[in-house]
């Protein structure tokens, strides 16, 4: 008897499982993957706002300086010259 009461317990809990992987996890995976397109896509908007420029108008980026000759983390170069005696 207990045999068939722990068979029948786990089919049920098969069942159950089931059904939330089949109905209710994708109900709410779809609500958030929604929202997170409605943001993508409004971010995506905005950025495209931003970025339309008029005609002749001229962006500079920031570009950092480069040190020639120094190379991070070794030290700094220095000239020496050779001493006869």
């Amino acid at each position: 008897m207990a045999l068939l009461r722990t068979i029948l317990i786990l089919i049920i809990i098969y069942y159950v499982v089931q059904i939330f992987t089949r109905y209710i996890f994708p109900a709410l995976f779809y609500n958030h993957m929604e929202d997170k397109v409605n943001e993508f896509s409004k971010n995506q908007k905005k950025q495209q706002k931003k970025a339309a420029k008029r005609e002749g108008e001229i962006t500079i980026d920031y570009i950092p300086e480069k040190h020639s000759g120094e190379k991070q983390g070794e030290g700094e170069y220095v000239d020496y010259e050779e001493v006869k005696e």
